[in-house]
């Protein structure tokens, strides 16, 4: 059996050709992956979707690549990612390649991991990241709580997925994280971020939670509750003081007038916190954000 480990020392080499922009972005990152996928699997790499399409051959793939450039290597790579499964990685990060060599999904290729901050500014703009770490041996160490640069890069084509492939839900994100930046432009959650606890879970939510806006909004009120418990040493089963309670209203409230939501959807985001937030709710946030500048 053919040992392809020696892919892994030439990945700073695809680097190389893509700083000269002899690749482009997205080719580079397809070539990352699959050069990642056949020095971790061998003959395993991938497997055809379709009995009428030729067995993968992993010396064969690299050779076609090698020998092809430009456009005919992207139309390459888009036929061999669209046509085949791939050991050990959701259909939703491959999905994501192929959106990304079509032209379709605007994702944005950095060498190093962007801040919480820097990635709400991407969110909030319509793009998301993606991370492609190539030196060698670095690429093999953990990259945060991945066990290394593939698992990581992985992992930011799946965000990539949830945040483009359905586009209302996109559109629904795009907005949130919006709003979300203006609101820590004006300092309104600066009384909170100094909580440790509350911060880590903040930057999980404007970098690593891609999801309906509803489903973020509640998990902001949820630690909101939780960091205000923490401040008067209650567990996080037990009920807020009325001064607490008082101040996370003026912070809903705050963020309602920031937002410019219309009066009924102001109401309902006061209902995150009293636990009274129902469907109808909802409905009316999700209008709300939709319709924010």
């Amino acid at each position: 059996m053919q040992n392809f480990s020696d892919l892994l020392p030439r990945i700073p080499g695809l680097a190389a050709r893509w700083r000269t922009r002899d690749l482009s972005d997205a080719a580079y990152a397809a070539l990352y992956f699959l050069n990642w996928q056949i020095a971790m699997h061998g003959r395993r790499f991938a497997s055809r979707k379709s009995k009428n399409d030729p067995r993968p051959e992993a010396s064969i793939w690299l050779a076609d690549f090698e020998r092809s450039a430009g456009e005919a290597l992207e139309s390459l790579l888009i036929d061999r990612i669209e046509r085949y499964h791939f050991l050990g990685v959701i259909p939703n990060a491959s999905a994501a390649l192929s959106a990304w060599l079509r032209g379709e999904w605007p994702l944005l290729l950095t060498e190093r991991i962007p801040t919480p901050e820097e990635v709400l500014h991407m969110q909030a703009g319509g793009r998301r990241p993606v991370t492609v770490v190539a030196d060698y041996p670095l690429l093999l160490r953990p990259v945060l709580k991945k066990p290394n640069g593939f698992a990581f890069f992985v992992h930011d084509l799946e965000h990539a997925y949830k945040f483009f492939h359905d586009r209302n839900l996109h559109e629904g994100q795009r907005k949130f994280f919006g709003l979300i930046l203006q609101a820590v432009r004006r300092g309104l959650f600066s009384p909170y971020l100094g909580d440790k606890v509350f911060a880590e879970k903040f930057d999980y939510l404007v970098s690593d939670m891609n999801t309906h806006v509803i489903h973020s909004l509640r998990f902001l009120g949820a630690i909101l509750i939780e960091c205000v418990l923490r401040r008067e040493k209650k567990a996080p089963h037990e009920t807020l003081s009325s001064a607490a309670e008082n101040e996370l209203e003026g912070l809903l409230h705050d963020l309602s007038h920031c937002w410019q939501f219309p009066p009924d959807a102001g109401k309902a985001l006061l209902r995150l916190i009293d636990g009274g937030f129902g469907v109808a709710d909802a409905a009316l946030i999700e209008q709300a954000v939709l319709s924010a500048s």
